[in-house]
């Protein structure tokens, strides 16, 4: 047996040979790992390191692809969340949630949503109750829905009380105080009691307001201020009196109903109408009625106004059919018109009727008479008639705009002794607009007139 003799040179070119064609199928391999449609490894970056041995390495393979296509795999869907994981809420507390009421518009507004933050914290919560005996109420209280005085029962409000309103849950029903037994409110001018809606900014029509309902005992309404009701206080077939009022942000601030009040230092002002009384009886003293739409409105009534100041209503200050009066030592200006009497009769003494933007005092189908008052400054007429007979003495009417007196009916009007702001006759006569003036029938006889202002004088 014989050996073959390699040579070393022949040795090393075989190894050569067998390491590159190791290399090329390595090659062929990673083409086909990142460079075929399929290859998993396409788009990513691998580093490769190669060791070389001793020995030639066998045949390397090519890799199978065992995994899909990325672009089919289907997405699992997420777990939703335990419920022990999800946070709880806990509700806030009731006086902070946001109470959405309609606002009451007037003639000229347009209804509005607003949302007001509602005051619920009180001393005494009064829910849906009907008193059958004495109550006495201090402190802070809250009225929710309706609370009704039976007729044995008695009310009574001690001063400084905060009593607020406000509807049942779901209900459209205003709050209110129904008193058919009594009711005596004992504020003084220092602790004033308050009566409001549960609202901080109260707005008309918020709460109902203190009805009165065929209550003739002594009811006594004393130092109280009433704020956005429907109607402050209303009476039917009822009476009380009262002094220290203040009444404002209410659609009326008075209505009586067949009812009877004497009033005392009453304010009322921004209401739709301040007093309203229908065949009732109203007298008040030391008043005042400002800036609301009406001041007064009366029929088939009787009122007396005593030092009472109507000043700056849109309309009319005060508005009367049918009705009897007595006005003295008032103030009635800056009104549209200071008063317009329709039917009726009555008197007006010591009063001014100033700066109104059209007439002072409109008198039509009337009985009037007129002691030492003023009529100056309108816009209009100082004083217009139709139909009314009367007198008017020791007055003073001029620099009115129009004319100071204007007769347009057939009635013959006194109205003598009176200063018309001049002494030539041919100026006073200038100041009067008569139909007959210029003929033998004149309806307002003047002469003689005053040649100085009057002393006694509002």
């Amino acid at each position: 047996m014989s050996l073959q003799y390699i040579r070393p040179k022949s040795l090393n070119i075989a190894l050569r040979f067998a390491l590159l064609v190791c290399l090329l199928t390595l090659i062929a391999g990673c083409q086909q790992l990142f460079h075929a449609s399929d290859a998993p490894l396409k788009g990513q970056t691998v580093t490769v390191s190669v060791t070389v041995p001793e020995k030639p390495l066998p045949v390397v393979k090519p890799i199978k692809n065992s995994q899909k296509n990325p672009d089919s795999t289907v997405k699992k869907a997420t777990p939703p969340l335990q419920s022990r994981l999800i946070p709880k809420t806990e509700p806030r507390p009731t006086e902070q949630f946001k109470i959405t009421t309609d606002t009451p518009s007037s003639d000229l507004a347009i209804k509005q949503k607003a949302t007001r933050s509602a005051i619920l914290k009180a001393d005494k919560v009064i829910e849906g109750r009907v008193l059958t005996e004495d109550l006495v109420l201090r402190g802070t209280v809250l009225i929710r829905g309706t609370l009704v005085v039976s007729p044995n029962a008695t009310l009574r409000i001690e001063q400084g009380t905060v009593i607020r309103f406000i509807s049942q849950p779901l209900s459209e029903q205003l709050s209110q105080l129904v008193v058919q037994g009594r009711l005596v409110i004992a504020g003084t001018f220092q602790k004033p009691v308050l009566f409001a809606p549960a609202f901080d900014d109260a707005m008309p029509g918020d709460w109902g307001g203190l009805l009165l309902m065929n209550s003739e005992k002594k009811n006594i309404l004393d130092c109280a201020k009433i704020e956005g009701a429907k109607n402050g206080i209303a009476a039917y077939f009822s009476n009380f009196t009262g002094r220290g009022l203040k009444i404002e942000k209410a659609v009326t601030g008075i209505a009586l109903y067949d009812a009877e009040a004497r009033l005392q230092d009453v304010h009322i002002s921004r209401c739709d109408t301040a007093c309203k009384t229908l065949d009732g009886e109203l007298e008040l003293r030391e008043g005042l009625m400002h800036e609301n739409r009406q001041g007064l409105f009366a029929r088939n009534s009787s009122f007396s106004l005593i030092n009472v100041k109507i000043v700056n209503n849109s309309q009319e200050g005060i508005f009367t059919e049918q009705s009897r009066y007595r006005i003295s030592n008032g103030v009635i200006a800056e009104n549209r018109t200071g008063a317009t009497l329709n039917g009726g009769e009555g008197q007006i003494t010591l009063t001014r009727f100033q700066q109104n933007r059209e007439n002072g005092l409109e008198l039509k189908n009337i009985r009037i008479k007129i002691n030492n008052s003023l009529f100056t400054g309108n816009s209009g007429f100082g004083i217009q008639m139709e139909n009314t007979r009367g007198i008017m003495v020791g007055s003073a009417l001029y620099d009115n705009k129009i004319s100071n007196l204007h007769n347009k009916g057939d009635e013959l009007f006194i109205a003598i002794l009176n200063w018309w702001g001049s002494l030539d006759e041919i100026k006073v006569s200038g100041s009067i607009t008569d139909s007959g003036m210029k003929s033998d029938n004149a309806r307002v006889l003047y002469i003689p007139f005053l040649k100085l202002r009057p002393a006694v004088f509002p």
